[in-house]
């Protein structure tokens, strides 16, 4: 009998071992071209699919992030564009927190229904100058809030947040 319940134990860390091997691999990228916007991405490599992503406009003093959070705002669409249970068109104004390791910020932002991922693309930007640049820069912890749920990617890699900070001052 615990020779069957081992062997049963055994198969199960097998499968999920085996699940989680395949579960697609989530990374921070980071490119900073002379002659286009900067990026700093957490995602799929070469998809769509990015939790969240930072770009700015070089030398421009403002980040813009994009996050996609679950939750859909919009319930019904109006010819090509959705509406949320208010009744109001898409783009939908909210704020947005993000914070790294001590500063944090509180910011407008707009909602936009995602058919990708059937929840929502926030987004909203921050100057280079506010005390979360440094923070993030020097951490490389970053997580937004938007409509109660939050994405919160493992910290990026100091040097790339630096290379990517550096582009957008």
């Amino acid at each position: 009998m615990k020779s069957a319940a081992l062997a049963l134990a055994l198969f199960a860390a097998a499968g999920a071992a085996q699940a989680q091997a395949q579960e697609p691999l989530h990374v921070w990228s980071v490119e900073t071209p002379k002659d286009a916007e900067a990026a700093l991405r957490f995602g799929l490599p070469d998809t769509d699919d990015q939790p969240i992503a930072f770009t700015c406009v070089r030398g421009s003093g403002q980040v813009k992030v994009s996050a996609d959070i679950g939750k859909r705002l919009g319930v019904e669409r109006v010819g090509e564009t959705w509406v949320d249970k208010s009744g109001v068109r898409a783009p939908w104004p909210m704020s947005v927190a993000l914070a790294s390791e001590g500063a944090s910020l509180n910011l407008r932002g707009l909602g936009h229904p995602n058919d990708i991922t059937d929840g929502t693309l926030v987004l909203t930007e921050f100057s280079t100058r506010a005390p979360l640049a440094a923070a993030f820069r020097k951490t490389g912890v970053i997580s937004l809030t938007a409509a109660g749920e939050s994405v919160k990617p493992p910290p990026a890699p100091k040097g790339a947040v630096r290379k990517f900070l550096g582009a957008c001052k």
